[in-house]
């Protein structure tokens, strides 16, 4: 029998991320940033900033959401050195207090990007046995999640795919579902941050591989 997860709090608790530095890799291709929003838990960053393209030197720029002059800028994120075409730079490390973010490039020049930065989360709890889920069916309320991904006994590593109903080429995946590592036998890694709209979702697992599963998202 499916078993469903009634919104938001089966196996679920706030996630935390250890007190070491996350690094997060944003590309820069000419006008845009190819990660449009980017969603995290209070804590320390930096910021590895790629120009994939760009035929001139690139930056970074982070700011409380709305504030736009250079006297907002948060300083800790500038980029250690301007990035040439097809090189990368670091920011130093950022302190990210819960609120509301921009990020943008003056120099490409790009729009600017929506960064949410949450007090904590609620952690999803999905188990794998070989072959399968154990959990069949998920409902959750619209809002931000972290996946905790689980391997019981599979003998190879294991991983997460996440898409929208019916949509399962690579290009359909939700990227920040997937594991930040493959999972080895008896191991659990997490996911990013995912944010989820209200709508009809599939999740499975190629690696194992395993059916494809419903979570649905209610308002």
């Amino acid at each position: 029998m499916k078993s469903i997860l009634k919104i938001c709090m089966f196996f679920v608790g706030l996630s935390t991320l250890s007190a070491q530095t996350q690094t997060i890799q944003l590309t820069q291709t000419p006008g845009n940033f190819t990660k449009e929003s980017i969603d995290l838990i209070a804590g320390d960053y930096q910021f590895d900033i790629i120009n994939k393209g760009v035929q001139q030197e690139v930056g970074f720029v982070l700011v409380p959401k709305g504030k736009y002059e250079a006297t907002d800028h948060i300083k800790e994120a500038y980029v250690k050195a301007p990035v040439g075409t097809d090189d990368h730079s670091l920011t130093n490390v950022v302190s990210l207090a819960p609120g509301e973010y921009e990020y943008f490039c003056p120099l490409n020049p790009t729009p600017k990007y929506t960064l949410t930065v949450h007090e904590s989360v609620a952690t999803v709890n999905l188990e794998q046995k070989p072959g399968n889920f154990t959990t069949e069916a998920i409902t959750l309320k619209a809002g931000t999640y972290q996946f905790n991904i689980s391997n019981s006994n599979v003998d190879h590593e294991v991983g997460f795919v996440l898409v929208p109903k019916g949509k399962y080429a690579q290009e359909n995946h939700i990227q920040d579902a997937y594991v930040k590592a493959p999972v080895p036998t008896n191991e659990a890694s997490l996911t990013n941050l995912v944010n989820l709209q209200a709508g009809e979702y599939e999740y499975f697992c190629p690696l194992n591989p395993t059916p494809k599963y419903s979570l649905t998202v209610v308002e």
